[in-house]
């Protein structure tokens, strides 16, 4: 009586899966074969995606921004910031409220942003739709926004860094 030596593996990464099965041979030679082709497409694809880590944004976020039992405040000078500057730092602490469970929505209302960067109308309209070409802010209801994956990025190299220069704690 032989004993049957056939191995069966299943693999799987995110969407990719292989099921091998023979001898062990033929089995660890796919399995390689597979984790090859895979992995080196797997990287190149990281490298062409932009995602933004929450826990990282929020540890970024913590110099300047700060929950209290009103909300999220910003605790640096923003005096010096620009119309879009001061757009995406709302949003961003409209996001911030969002992930730590303080906000229910990661949306702002265009009367918000109007408030908030203590600009007309006008200005703030013209700079959504500006920002919204760009990719930096998305418009997702009639006079609501949320910043987007890009805008975060954006918001984390460029606006933050300027905001812990003027005085963010840490």
């Amino acid at each position: 009586m032989s004993e049957d030596r056939t191995i069966e593996v299943w693999i799987k990464y995110k969407d990719l899966e292989k099921r091998v099965k023979g001898d062990a041979n033929e089995v660890i030679r796919e399995l390689i074969s597979f984790i090859s082709e895979v992995m080196p497409r797997l990287e190149f694809i990281s490298k062409l995606t932009l995602t933004v880590d929450e826990e990282k944004f929020l540890a970024s976020c913590s110099r300047i921004m700060k929950l209290t039992p009103e909300g999220v405040v910003v605790t640096g000078s923003t005096e010096n910031l620009t119309d879009r500057e001061l757009i995406l730092l709302h949003l961003s602490k409209v996001h911030f409220g969002y992930i730590t469970r303080n906000l229910d929505s990661d949306r702002a209302l265009i009367g918000d942003l109007i408030t908030h960067t203590k600009k007309t109308a006008g200005t703030v309209a013209g700079r959504i739709s500006e920002m919204s070409a760009e990719g930096l802010v998305e418009r997702v209801g009639k006079g609501e926004y949320r910043i987007t994956t890009y805008g975060l990025d954006f918001f984390m190299n460029s606006v933050l860094p300027k905001l812990v220069a003027l005085g963010g704690k840490e």
